[in-house]
């Protein structure tokens, strides 16, 4: 019991408010995800399988990532799933990652939380876990992969053996969120590897629910894994139409805060006005989390909602500091730390904004890889680590273009009270660019270089 981590289960996260889905939201994706678990193949996946080369259907892919920006609501759904799997018998094991807990931002009790539920679900599997422990004691300082083996595969292999899994309800969904918490990256990728290596090997009934970002080495390692087995992909993505899940959360929540807010008599009737719900929507683009930080700031009780609400909005400054994304912030951060050349980063992203004021140049990454003096491809190196907050794509014509996932992204960068060491000066990188065409105009005579001698330096 040492070794278990008992907040990563789903239902022990010791946060004070966690994540969950609000009522009659995310129906579709859960739906989707549940099918996936149940075998389940609605119409138009069916047909689709009928009708293309693939040698099974999806619902057959032991192994479904989810996957999704910075703050899409995955914990909230991958919780969701859990609970209705729970309730209909079908969940097995569940591990949270979580990079703020020195419980959960490691891979050591994994296992040990797997094997702990699997007795717990599974009593016979009791004595066949413990024996395994007791023929080796120190079992829970191997691998991931031998732990995985010999701690729940092969208890579970013998019962497969005495016709356990042959009744057609039997726990078999493991829940593996937030991989991309564990700090270790190495880690992350090789649990990837032994997943897929021990589900080809083993062939049993299980399916594993791996919940993460869209990072570069993830998305590495399931491409290599799926050499060995089948896995199904499921990408949290404007199909779900997020904001019509958002505006109706925003619309309960604000039906709660005109009833039960302490200052509530004097809240207008028609507030939210159509244009401040329109605007708050606009600026949550399908990040759940924007949405739930901003309920919780407006619903302070110690202030009137309405000037909470117009905080939230920008259209006037917080009083005394008091900031509604605190929590978004540090996820913004703690991704933005992750790079290994942050200042080149930071360079990257304030030309692009910079570029994307039209004075100049139109906004291309091929422009800023020239500014920088970068070779081709640079960019795209350089921003990897961000793939959960921005992403690289064509624009036509062999060029390519920097879009953010979250509109508050770029409200977080050119707030230095939010950003602070990763705050973006806009001046700075507007001065950078004139300097930067002063100088090809010097050097073909089209202007004299005192010009440019007067232009601020970048940096």
């Amino acid at each position: 019991m040492e070794a278990v981590a008992p907040n990563a289960f789903y239902d022990s996260d010791n946060r004070a408010d966690p994540p969950k889905c609000h009522e009659n939201t995310r129906v579709a994706v859960i739906t989707k995800i549940m099918n996936w678990v149940t075998s389940t193949i609605d119409t138009d996946a069916f047909m689709h399988w009928l009708c293309s080369s693939v040698a099974t259907p999806e619902t057959d892919a032991s192994i479904l990532w989810l996957y999704g920006p910075a703050g899409a609501g995955k914990t909230a759904i991958a919780r969701r799933v859990a609970e209705l799997c729970e309730a209909q018998g079908l969940l097995l094991a569940s591990f949270l990652f979580f990079r703020s807990d020195p419980k959960r931002n490691t891979m050591n009790p994994l296992v040990a939380n797997i094997a702990y539920c699997v007795s717990r679900v599974i009593p016979s599997t009791n004595k066949l876990i413990k024996n395994a422990i007791e023929a080796d004691p120190l079992i829970l300082t191997f691998s991931i992969e031998v732990q995985l083996t010999r701690l729940v595969l092969e208890p579970l292999r013998l019962l497969a053996g005495q016709g356990y899994f042959l009744s057609e309800k039997f726990p078999r969904l493991v829940v593996i969120d937030g991989l991309d918490e564990c700090l270790d990256k190495g880690a992350q990728t090789n649990l990837i590897q032994h997943l897929a290596s021990a589900v080809a090997r083993n062939r049993l009934p299980l399916k594993f629910l791996i919940v993460s970002r869209p990072e570069a080495h993830i998305k590495l390692a399931i491409a290599l894994a799926s050499e060995q087995t089948m896995f199904s992909h499921l990408e949290l993505s404007n199909d779900f139409h997020p904001d019509e899940d958002i505006r109706r959360f925003l619309t309960d929540k604000f039906c709660e805060i005109k009833t039960c807010h302490p200052f509530h008599p004097g809240i207008p009737t028609l507030w939210p006005s159509k244009q401040q719900m329109d605007d708050l929507i606009c600026k949550a683009s399908g990040q759940f989390i924007y949405a739930s930080l901003a309920v919780c700031f407006i619903n302070s009780p110690c202030d009137s909602p309405m000037r909470q609400l117009d905080i939230t909005l920008g259209l006037r400054p917080p009083i005394n500091h008091d900031l509604p994304f605190a929590e978004l912030d540090a996820l913004y951060t703690f991704i933005l730390s992750c790079t290994k050349n942050l200042d080149l980063v930071l360079d990257i992203l304030g030309l692009d904004s910079a570029l994307k004021c039209g004075l100049i140049f139109a906004s291309t990454v091929e422009v800023v890889e020239c500014l920088l003096d970068l070779e081709d491809g640079d960019v795209r190196i350089y921003l990897s680590p961000l793939n959960s907050l921005l992403e690289v794509h064509p624009t036509g014509d062999g060029l390519h273009g920097i879009s953010f996932h979250h509109t508050s992204f770029t409200d977080f960068l050119h707030n230095p009270e939010r950003s602070k060491d990763y705050f973006i000066d806009a001046p700075k990188y507007h001065s950078f660019i004139a300097q930067w065409v002063l100088q090809v105009l010097t050097s073909n005579g089209m202007c004299p270089q005192s010009s440019v001698n007067s232009t601020l330096k970048f940096g």
